[in-house]
């Protein structure tokens, strides 16, 4: 694309968020089949439901923070390796707690890897573009949403394991092409008290 991100950094930044809102909405199609497996309540299965988007609103600020102490690259590779971890747990679960609880960590890792990505494209971007740019990754990341029911179908159809596992493979895949991307930008020295006191005052 023409502006100063690297093709091969928007590619990794384009595919992490199209990962992250896939499997956030994969557990549409699946919640019935939890429901009956597991005896779950209305109560119950909306806990379910809610533990990624709460795991990524818990994360959110600490990831930001990560992103500008440790730098965009190590955030993004944490935030794979858990969401690779957390997305095998998930389809290998077999009770209700375990999924809930590899749900949220799956909220936590895509804070990560949305915090480091798109630190990462910002701190690349140079050119004046960097709205467009973030526009652009936010447009595809719509690809994602859509993806995830129809990968909830199939995860019904062949197992769970299968697709969920096949996340450990992607972000595998993810890590090893960023750990060679360059990082511009210059980190933080704030502790992370500091930050939040400054967003308090």
């Amino acid at each position: 694309m023409a502006s100063g991100v690297p093709r091969r950094l928007f590619v990794v930044a384009s595919l992490i968020i199209v990962q992250d809102l896939a499997f956030f909405a994969a557990i549409l199609p699946l919640l019935p089949s939890y429901v009956d497996a597991h005896g779950l309540s209305e109560a119950e299965a909306g806990i379910l439901t809610a533990a990624y988007p709460a795991g990524t609103l818990f994360a959110s600020l600490p990831s930001g923070f990560m992103a500008a102490r440790l730098g965009p690259r190590r955030t993004v590779l944490i935030g794979l390796t858990l969401m690779g971890s957390a997305s095998l747990t998930f389809g290998l679960a077999e009770s209700a707690a375990l999924l809930v609880g590899a749900r949220f960590v799956q909220g936590l890792a895509g804070a990560m890897t949305w915090a480091g990505a798109l630190t990462w494209v910002i701190e690349a971007e140079r050119g004046g573009r960097r709205g467009t740019v973030l526009g652009t990754l936010f447009g595809i990341g719509i690809a994602g949403a859509l993806l995830g029911p129809p990968l909830g179908a199939l995860a019904e159809s062949v197992g769970t394991e299968w697709i969920f596992g096949s996340v450990v493979i992607v972000s595998l895949g993810l890590a090893i092409t960023a750990a060679g991307l360059p990082e511009v930008g210059v980190r933080t020295r704030e502790t992370f008290g500091e930050v939040v006191g400054s967003l308090l005052s």
